[in-house]
């Protein structure tokens, strides 16, 4: 009784803080000071919600620990997701997806380049506390972590739904882009590279797009299609070997619990 009650808690915060991320923004339309109110307000609730409710030390239990190398995971993550990202858009324009008919002002480049930083790095970490954070101590607690990527997998392809809408491409991407989203939590432990890689995403996002459709590089005959969706989803599946390759030597939070459990006596392990 007591484990379902407990359940049903971290389901209620995990309700209550996808609501205020995803809900707010469906009801008001939100400036620049807002929008910074708005995101700050998600980290302050977490926090008093992680720490008086779920008796975690606050942020840090979501995975947001500062442990030695975090800010090299973060960077690394960065210029991963970036890459993966640029990578994506140079085999659309080869596809003739889009023709490049220009390039902005500088000055404009600058200004929207800074606000992207600050605004995207703000985005990815609050997706990545919501989903990949919010439920690491629990799993690594009830020694569940066999089940954490799937269960995170398919909670970040759903709540993707909220900006994507409900289709079967849309679950197919998010699903293999949450997959080596959580398999980093699972090799370092913590959140930071799985931001890092969300940060460089969508920092390469806002380079082609900007905040209205105007990215540094002036676009026409902008093609779209489910080829390119599948184009999408193969390329950012290469996301993953590339992550297996980097971080195959550390050791797991899965191995480490199987290694923390004490043996039976004439029991071999």
């Amino acid at each position: 009784m007591k484990n379902k009650t407990n359940l049903l808690l971290w389901i209620a915060g995990f309700l209550l803080l996808d609501l205020y991320f995803n809900g707010i923004p469906k009801l008001f339309t939100l400036d620049v000071l807002p929008w910074l109110v708005y995101t700050i307000g998600f980290f302050v609730i977490a926090h008093l919600f992680a720490t008086y409710a779920l008796k975690l030390k606050g942020l840090s239990g979501f995975g947001l620990q500062r442990h030695n190398g975090w800010l090299k995971l973060l960077l690394t993550g960065f210029i991963l997701g970036l890459s993966i990202w640029a990578l994506k858009y140079l085999v659309f324009y080869q596809m003739g997806k889009f023709e490049v008919t220009g390039i902005m002002d500088s000055s404009y480049i600058a200004g929207m380049l800074a606000q992207a930083l600050l605004a995207m790095l703000l985005v990815s970490a609050i997706n990545d506390v919501l989903i990949r954070g919010y439920w690491l101590p629990y799993f690594r607690k009830n020694n569940l972590m066999l089940f954490y990527i799937l269960v995170t997998t398919i909670l970040y392809a759903l709540d993707d739904s909220w900006n994507e809408g409900i289709t079967w491409i849309n679950l197919v991407f998010s699903a293999v882009l949450g997959l080596s989203l959580a398999y980093t939590v699972v090799k370092t432990g913590s959140i930071w590279m799985a931001i890092g890689i969300h940060w460089g995403s969508n920092m390469m996002f806002r380079a082609m797009a900007g905040f209205d459709g105007q990215g540094i590089w002036q676009l026409g005959q902008v093609k779209d299609g489910p080829l390119y969706e599948w184009v999408s989803i193969l390329v950012t599946a290469l996301l993953f070997p590339i992550l297996y390759l980097l971080l195959r030597n550390r050791k797991s939070i899965v191995t480490m619990q199987e290694e923390s459990v004490p043996a039976k006596p004439g029991v071999v392990v």
